[in-house]
């Protein structure tokens, strides 16, 4: 209404901007009790480093010291409403590689992905990425295999191939120059059959310590490998000896082989038709020989072809040792009545009539004589032969022959007396003795 006076608070200015003032504050303190500024801390707050190209462009490497690319613990100050909306993967770290520090120190900068205007504070257990650069080096290495452990029981490790056989490595050169040798390990423990698999390439050193391959670079990191795992078998070894020995000399028979038997491994199919080794007289050979021979042989050599020996330890060499006796000589003494006859033709007697062992002792008429025979062969054969055991022998189908019987054949026949001697024992002298055949009367003639 025009002319009314309005009420005193109106028109002063001064309690207009003292009721603002303390709306603001009564404003604040309500939001204080309400959403207060509180923190949280989160744990392992990796780094990103950038521009890192301006180390690497520089034909140098970088690695990281003390883990300092991880903060251990960022603390982060916002009212609680903006607390209770982050979590660890707001939480964004970098570090810029092209403000490195003469100390290799590069500022870690904190910030979070949403809120970030609203953020207090944020800070972290330590503010810089300790890197140490230096120039970078590459090497290539011949990739090696090696193997562990033990194959199944009555298997052994073959053939052991792998798919690639050189490794390239680049990196910082102090650690790059440590290294002497890069290996891939398969284990054959209990194996059975064939392993094939994929294994980690290892570095070492000179000391055939590992190489922590963290800061490096390889072209290969794994690599296929292939282990044959074949199945054994226990043969024994055969020699066949070749040659004789010096006149005067024999074998014994006795030959001694060391190791006697062997253990080969190989392709199933191949083992099941092996059930020996055997060692040609080509090699074991005694001509002329006047005492025992040995001889060292390599038996790899008479192996069949994709079979070899399973014991690593075993070289392939064999001893062969072959006994050679001088040969001796004895006399032996029989009576001629001894001399037993056989296989008289039926219808006919038959009688020694003469006797003559090719010494001087003969005798006629069918008188009983003393014979004698000499016998040579080794000692041990002649120990076993006595004038018992000989069993002179005069055997009269042998020495009348293929005669027709269905015509008389009385008549004198000389014949050799066959004597019974062991292996390796001989008669040096013949005894030979005329038979005698008469037809006997039939009953027919005495009736006459």
């Amino acid at each position: 209404m025009k002319g009314q006076k309005r009420p005193g608070i109106l028109n002063n200015i001064g309690l207009r901007i003292g009721a603002f003032i303390a709306a603001v504050i009564i404003w604040f303190l309500v939001t204080d009790i309400n959403d207060p500024v509180t923190k949280v801390q989160f744990d392992n707050i990796s780094v990103k480093l950038l521009n890192t190209s301006t180390i690497t462009d520089a034909g140098q490497v970088y690695t990281v010291l003390d883990g300092t690319d991880t903060i251990p613990v960022v603390t982060v100050m916002a009212s609680r409403s903006i607390i209770d909306s982050l979590d660890k993967d707001n939480i964004v770290a970098t570090a810029d590689a092209s403000d490195i520090t003469s100390l290799g120190t590069v500022d870690i900068t904190l910030t979070t992905n949403k809120y970030s205007g609203k953020i207090e504070s944020i800070k972290g257990s330590i503010d810089t990425v300790r890197l140490s650069v230096e120039k970078k080096k590459t090497t290539q290495l011949a990739l090696r295999y090696t193997t562990s452990g033990t194959p199944a029981d009555g298997y052994v490790l073959g053939d052991v191939t792998i798919d690639q056989n050189q490794v390239r490595v680049s990196g910082p050169e102090s650690i790059v120059s440590k290294i002497a040798k890069a290996e891939a390990n398969v284990d054959v423990s209990g194996a059975a059959a064939t392993v094939t698999t994929n294994v980690d390439v290892k570095l070492y050193d000179s000391d055939g310590k590992a190489i922590d391959a963290t800061s490096l670079t390889m072209n290969i990191s794994t690599v296929k490998v292939s282990a044959v795992i074949l199945p054994t078998k226990n043969v024994p070894i055969q020699v066949s000896i070749g040659g004789t020995p010096a006149e005067g000399y024999a074998l014994n028979g006795k030959v001694t082989v060391t190791p006697a038997t062997v253990t080969i491994a190989g392709r199933s199919s191949v083992l099941n038709s092996i059930e020996s080794i055997v060692i040609s007289s080509d090699s074991i050979d005694v001509t002329g020989a006047a005492e025992t021979r040995t001889w060292t042989i390599d038996i790899t050599g008479y192996l069949p072809e994709n079979v070899t020996i399973s014991d690593d330890s075993f070289d392939g060499n064999i001893s062969i040792v072959a006994e050679i006796e001088q040969i001796e000589k004895e006399t032996l003494d029989f009576d001629s009545d001894s001399i037993a006859v056989t296989n008289v033709p039926d219808g006919y007697d038959a009688a020694i009539t003469s006797v003559s062992d090719g010494l001087g002792n003969t005798g006629s008429d069918g008188s009983a004589v003393k014979l004698s025979v000499d016998i040579v062969g080794l000692k041990a054969s002649l120990d076993t032969v006595s004038a018992s055991n000989i069993a002179p022998t005069l055997d009269v189908a042998s020495i009348i022959g293929d005669v027709d019987t269905t015509k008389d054949i009385s008549g004198s026949y000389n014949g050799e007396v066959a004597l019974t001697l062991p292996d390796k024992v001989t008669a040096d002298n013949t005894v030979r003795a005329v038979i005698t055949l008469t037809a006997k009367k039939s009953d027919t003639d005495t009736t006459e």
